[in-house]
């Protein structure tokens, strides 16, 4: 799974950053971080989950929750970790507490919520069957109206 990971903090507080990317890595997915003061909307648009994290006394607070929007706004399964102390207006966005001293906790929960959630995926195999049954449908039900108004003649 392609999973993008913005952040809201300094680098010295990089602990939980590089505690959840050791963690995702473990589990094969493929991590891309963002960088402050830029949006990486394609990356968002080519990721399958966006994970975004506020911190405390950050100036970056507002473009991660702009990048949580471009999500929200491409469909993409989404979550934010939001540490103690940070006032959440909105009460219509899906996080996850944190504490600075104790990430692991919060990791935990991620993936916990994360496994619970199915990826949704679209089965290209049931797709064409589908459409397989509906073009026959479709065609039977033309030969029948065409066998009809040939009897009418």
């Amino acid at each position: 799974m392609r999973i993008f990971i913005s952040y809201s903090f300094l680098d010295k507080e990089l602990y939980l950053i590089t505690l959840l990317v050791s963690k995702l890595r473990e589990k094969g997915n493929i991590v891309q971080l963002s960088e402050v003061q830029n949006t990486y909307s394609n990356y968002i648009n080519n990721c399958d989950f966006f994970v975004g994290i506020i911190t405390n006394n950050s100036h970056s607070i507002n473009n991660v929750f702009n990048e949580y929007l471009i999500a929200e706004s491409e469909g993409k399964q989404r979550i934010l970790l939001i540490e103690e102390g940070v006032q959440v207006i909105r009460n219509d966005i899906e996080f996850i507490r944190f504490n600075r001293n104790n990430p692991q906790i919060a990791i935990q929960q991620l993936f916990k919520d994360k496994e619970q959630k199915p990826e949704k995926k679209s089965n290209v195999v049931e797709e064409i069957v589908t459409a397989g049954a509906i073009i026959a449908g479709v065609a039977a039900l033309l030969s029948l109206l065409a066998g009809g108004n040939d009897n009418k003649k």
